[in-house]
């Protein structure tokens, strides 16, 4: 084969390229599809269709057109263009399709899930430019199909920023006129045409991490695109932790539906096979009966613990279903004859994102994923409490959970938890308990905590019994 040989390829080819940069105002996207010889080239600012060009030229001006790009800061962007995955294609909308596979008992438990499934959608695509496609159920940039390697990169990057935050809002609030430069527009002059410079500089320790942060916050937005008016302004950047917090409550729930969606291309794989098994296997029924529902509702409001805020001490029940997960049930049999055959109903609270995600697979021991702090104040274990205010707190809105919630109604749990023969601890551990107990049950005033927890380190133990929707007045 001589050096000039040319080897036809016919595989289209895509690229697409992410520049944001604040100092530049730049939020920018540039897409190049080569096919043979035809290049189609789409440009313009993230959020709008942006310009078309085409050119001739095949691989060696396809390759020259993205090399100059990529010379001016563009990167390469973390999406897809397609929805195929382990050589199947999603042909309707996946959510959907596993959603259809619980047992609902009645339309009312019809509704609640369709009601969760809706609320998860709405919080990725209210605060940022993400959109839900309802044709096959995916969530997409305003270039392409979002991918998992980039949401755990971006997730990665909020925890450095996470980290950083509040030392840098400390020594901003120390060096008050301080003005960074992507925040002065232009150049001001004196009436003689001199140029006047307003910018106090930072002090070293403030610029040193002013420009950490800076880096940190175009890497996530080439992520994670978002529809910004400008990116010189930090307030539509992440310098505050509610800025934050928004964005990790959508990369939490992006992640979330991603894992959903990879258990049902892998189905998609297993029926080939015809070893398919439903990605959910879980029964659902309202609760009508009215003695069972005021067992219940008796227990919300007597556990309650006015010292978690009047926003809790005035919630109410209003609706309750019972839940019934396949894989829980003779887990949780054989637990009661190993370790005890007492259990308690303990509550759970958890942010509406993160329900189907349980209904599908059950409460899992928390993994060291990206982005993720590692253990809590008594280890990797699944938590509960016997207050139920305290859990209400970590569901949407709640003290201890940053993530906004817009609507009055959450979501928690109230389960059946084996806690077998359990240990006090005398403060924060993050081993689990000793050979011969089976849980740690922290208790206020005698483990550094003002509220019970109690932690399990099997989800053997734990069987899900109900979900609560209560309201705030």
């Amino acid at each position: 084969m001589t050096e000039n040989t040319v080897i036809e390829n016919t595989e289209v080819q895509k690229q697409m390229l992410i520049q944001f940069n604040m100092n530049h105002n730049n939020n920018k996207f540039y897409y190049a599809e080569l096919n043979g010889e035809q290049i189609l080239v789409r440009y313009g600012r993230v959020g709008n269709k942006g310009v078309e060009h085409k050119y001739t030229g095949g691989l060696k001006k396809f390759e020259s057109l993205l090399k100059a790009k990529r010379s001016k800061g563009y990167k390469d962007a973390m999406i897809e263009e397609t929805v195929e995955g382990s050589s199947v294609k999603l042909q309707k909308n996946v959510i959907e399709t596993a959603l259809n596979e619980i047992n609902y008992k009645d339309d009312l438990s019809k509704e609640l899930v369709k009601t969760i499934s809706l609320k998860n959608v709405h919080k990725i695509t209210d605060s940022t430019s993400i959109t839900f496609d309802s044709n096959d159920g995916l969530f997409k940039t305003p270039l392409g199909v979002i991918q998992r390697t980039g949401v755990e990169q971006a997730i990665k990057l909020l925890s450095e920023i996470e980290k950083d935050l509040p030392q840098f809002l400390d020594l901003w609030s120390k060096e008050p006129t301080v003005k960074f430069d992507l925040q002065v527009k232009g150049k001001k002059r004196t009436s003689d045409g001199i140029i006047v410079n307003h910018n106090i500089q930072p002090s070293a320790s403030l610029k040193l991490l002013a420009d950490k942060l800076f880096g940190l916050n175009e890497q996530y937005f080439v992520i994670i695109p978002n529809k910004i008016k400008s990116a010189r302004e930090m307030e539509n950047l992440l310098f505050s932790t509610k800025a934050v917090n928004e964005q990790k409550s959508t990369c939490d729930a992006l992640l979330e539906t991603l894992n959903l969606i990879d258990d049902l291309k892998n189905k998609n794989v297993d029926k080939i096979e015809d070893t398919a098994s439903p990605t959910f296997r879980v029964e659902i029924e309202h609760v009508n009966d009215e003695t069972v529902f005021a067992l219940v509702n008796n227990l919300f409001e007597t556990s309650k613990n006015s010292a978690h805020g009047y926003k809790c001490k005035k919630s109410r029940l209003i609706k309750l279903y019972r839940i019934k997960l396949e894989s829980q049930q003779d887990a949780f049999e054989k637990c009661k004859n190993s370790i005890s055959t007492h259990f308690n109903l303990l509550w759970h609270g958890t942010k509406t994102q993160n329900l189907l995600s349980i209904m599908s697979k059950g409460l899992l021991l928390p993994k060291l994923s990206p982005g993720e702090k590692a253990g809590a104040m008594f280890g990797d274990g699944l938590y509960f409490a016997n207050q139920s205010t305290k859990s209400l707190n970590y569901c949407d809105g709640g003290l201890w959970n940053q993530n906004s919630n817009e609507n009055n109604s959450v979501y928690m749990f109230l389960a059946s938890v084996i806690t077998g023969n359990h240990f006090v601890p005398m403060g924060p551990v993050s081993s689990p308990p000793p050979e011969g107990y089976h849980s740690y049950w922290a208790k206020a005033g005698k483990s550094q905590v003002m509220n019970d927890e109690i932690i399990v380190f099997s989800a053997d133990q734990i069987r899900l019994d109900y979900i609560l929707e209560i309201e705030y007045n």
